[in-house]
C-alpha cells in the first residue's frame, strides 16, 4: 500500500472503441468526439474534487490515446501536460497478433474474446493477468514514498488490474490476478489507503481494448 490518493481513470473512447477494434500499444489510436468529452468530464470532475492547479503527480501510459486524454485533463486543472511521468507500465494488455482486428473476425476464428466479468481473454500470443499484474507491481514499487495525490491515465483492463492490486481486490479465480470491477470509459476511481470508491462515472462497462 501506497500512500497518497490515486485518481485512475481509462482513457476517453477512441476511433478503435467505437468501431470494436482491438487496439494496440504502439498505434495512435485518436479519440472520437464523445473520447474529447469524456476527457473533459473527468478533468472538470477532478478540478471539483483537487481545485485549479492542485499539487499532484500525472502519471501517464505511453499511448498516443492516454496522453491525449491526459493533456485535456490538464488543460481542465491548469497543469503542465509535459511534465506527466510516461511509462508503458501503464499500458493496455497486449493482444498480440489480435491487435488492430475487429472483434467479429477474431471471435468467427477463436470463439468470444470478451468473456466472464466483461474481461477480455487472452490472446496466445500477447499478455496475460499474471504478466499485466507484474509489471504493475513494478510500477507500484517504483513510486516515491509521499502522501501527495496521483492522477493515473491509463487503459480499461489494465487499470482494472492496477485497481485489483491497489484496492486489494480477491485474486480473480480464472485470471490469477486481482480484478476490479468494470468502469464505464470516463469513470474516475479514488484509491487511498487500500479502499475504493467510485468518484465519477458507473461500473459495468464492456472492455474495447
Amino acid at each position: 500500500m501506497k500512500p497518497g490518493r490515486f485518481f485512475i481513470m481509462r482513457h476517453g473512447e477512441t476511433v478503435y472503441n467505437a468501431a470494436a477494434r482491438l487496439q494496440s500499444n504502439t498505434m495512435h489510436t485518436p479519440l472520437t468526439r464523445q473520447g474529447f468529452e469524456q476527457a473533459v468530464a473527468m478533468g472538470m470532475a477532478l478540478r471539483r474534487e483537487l481545485g485549479e492547479r492542485p499539487h499532484v503527480t500525472l502519471h501517464i501510459s505511453d499511448t498516443g490515446r492516454a496522453l491525449q486524454t491526459a493533456a485535456l485533463i490538464a488543460e481542465e486543472l491548469g497543469l503542465d501536460w509535459f511534465t506527466g511521468r510516461r511509462t508503458m507500465d501503464l499500458k493496455e494488455i497486449d493482444m498480440g497478433s489480435w491487435c488492430g482486428r475487429s472483434y467479429s473476425d477474431v471471435e468467427d476464428e477463436v470463439g468470444p474474446i470478451v468473456v466472464e466479468d466483461h474481461l477480455l481473454r487472452p490472446a496466445p500470443d500477447g499478455e496475460d493477468y499474471p504478466m499485466i499484474a507484474a509489471r504493475l507491481n513494478r510500477w507500484i514499487e517504483g513510486l516515491e514514498e509521499t502522501s501527495s495525490d496521483h492522477i493515473v491515465v491509463m487503459h480499461g483492463i489494465s487499470s482494472r488490474v492496477l485497481r485489483g492490486i491497489m484496492a486489494g481486490y480477491p485474486v480473480h479465480p480464472v485470471h490469477g490476478a486481482p480484478i476490479a470491477p468494470s468502469l464505464m470509459q470516463g469513470s474516475i476511481a479514488l484509491v487511498e489507503n487500500g479502499a475504493e470508491t467510485v468518484l465519477f462515472g458507473s461500473e459495468r462497462g464492456i472492455e474495447h481494448a
